[in-house]
Parts: C-alpha cells; structure tokens; sequence
C-alpha cells in the first residue's frame, strides 16, 4: 500500500514551552527493512511541506488505488 496515515497527536499535559501537538506516523523504511515510527513536530512539518512545494521534481507522483481509498473509508472512524 502506497497511501499513508499521518495523524496529529495533542499534548494534554505538555510543559509550558512544548508545542501544543506533533504528527506521528509508522512507515516501512526499505533500506534498514524495518518498520519506524516518525514524530515530527509543527515546524519540522512546514520545513517537509516547503521542501516538497520547492522540489517537485524529487517526488514521485502516487495516485491512490480504489483499495488505498476503501481501507482510509474502513479506518477512518
């Protein structure tokens, strides 16, 4: 499956200076082959979004599968 699940987590008891919330997400890393799960915090994720918009040559166009879209239906609640 191509389609990820990026899910953003809040801080309920979090200190005075940390951030209100982080995206958590568990990806397949094919070189370690090993399964990692990934926090990324609100400005490391504005960091990724402009990297993405800036070098749109270095990403590989997916497209999501009718199943992709039937298992995000089934998951979603």
């Amino acid at each position: 499956m191509k389609l990820g699940k990026l899910s953003y987590i809040y801080n309920l008891y979090k200190h005075h200076a940390a951030n209100e919330g982080y995206y958590h997400v568990l990806v397949y890393d094919k070189v370690e082959n090993q399964y990692e799960n990934l926090v990324i915090t609100d400005t490391e994720m504005d960091t990724i979004r402009a990297r993405a918009r800036k070098n749109p040559e270095d990403i590989v166009a997916l497209k999501a599968t009718w199943f992709d879209r039937l298992i995000t239906m089934l998951t979603f609640f």
